[in-house]
């Protein structure tokens, strides 16, 4: 895994990332994916292979829903975001992601802002994507003024020619930007209580909703289990069972 991110004109260098993760949901939605990836950068002042573990770090999340996926592989040049469309093959209700961060010091998520973003999933190599991201917050005035404008236009009301707006309709507060590589590493499905054979029910799942025909090592966790796991967005009832993809 490798990649870069620039914070307004800050910049960080990867340090780890638990690699992206896909969600059965638990009401069955036919083809969609949920998905949710976790990075933690460093200053590039520290080089990123020998940093300890107790350097301050900064960590990015990023959750998001894709509709209308029958296969994991077709996240391979597929573009999500607010903006234009790159080619017209998008998914038509496909959004850019949640962004969740954690600035060094802080021990608990903080979404600050609503990012506009764009998001890029490159050329695959096996299961890992190349991977863009590009992010902004419009300035609060410059955010008003295109609510209202959307409004406007909603209504069919008159709109004000280019050349009366404002010179700070463009305004940002906020600028973030990643590139770098991000790799499929687990799906994340939840069964029945009373499933007999929970893991077996998991992979027949993820066969036929992401065409994954080999898994890794896999486990089942109570949705009340210590841990990394305790996902109730996933898993309301039942059990939580973890598919990881195959080494390699």
């Amino acid at each position: 895994m490798s990649g870069c991110l620039q914070i307004n004109s800050q910049k960080w260098k990867l340090f780890g990332s638990d690699g992206l993760k896909l969600f059965l949901p638990r009401e069955h939605l036919e083809s969609s994916i949920y998905y949710q990836t976790d990075w933690s950068f460093v200053s590039t002042d520290l080089d990123a292979a020998t940093a300890p573990e107790d350097a301050p770090k900064l960590r990015l999340r990023l959750i998001g829903h894709v509709p209308g996926m029958s296969d994991w592989r077709n996240l391979e040049n597929l573009f999500l975001g607010y903006h234009e469309q790159i080619d017209g093959g998008e998914p038509t209700e496909a959004r850019g992601p949640d962004i969740w961060i954690w600035p060094p010091g802080e021990t608990a998520p903080l979404r600050f802002g609503h990012w506009e973003t764009d998001l890029k999933f490159g050329a695959r190599n096996g299961h890992e994507f190349e991977f863009s991201l590009a992010a902004l917050i419009p300035s609060e005035r410059a955010s008003k003024f295109r609510m209202d404008c959307a409004l406007k236009g909603f209504f069919q009301q008159p709109l004000p020619p280019d050349w009366e707006l404002p010179e700070w309709i463009n305004e940002i507060d906020d600028e973030l930007s990643f590139e770098g590589r991000v790799e499929f590493r687990e799906i994340f499905c939840s069964v029945p209580i009373n499933s007999a054979h929970p893991v077996e029910r998991a992979m027949q799942l993820a066969r036929r909703e992401l065409a994954v025909e080999q898994f890794g090592p896999c486990s089942v966790h109570d949705k009340d289990c210590p841990g990394k796991f305790k996902l109730e967005h996933v898993c309301e009832t039942g059990r939580l069972v973890v598919l990881q993809m195959p080494p390699g």
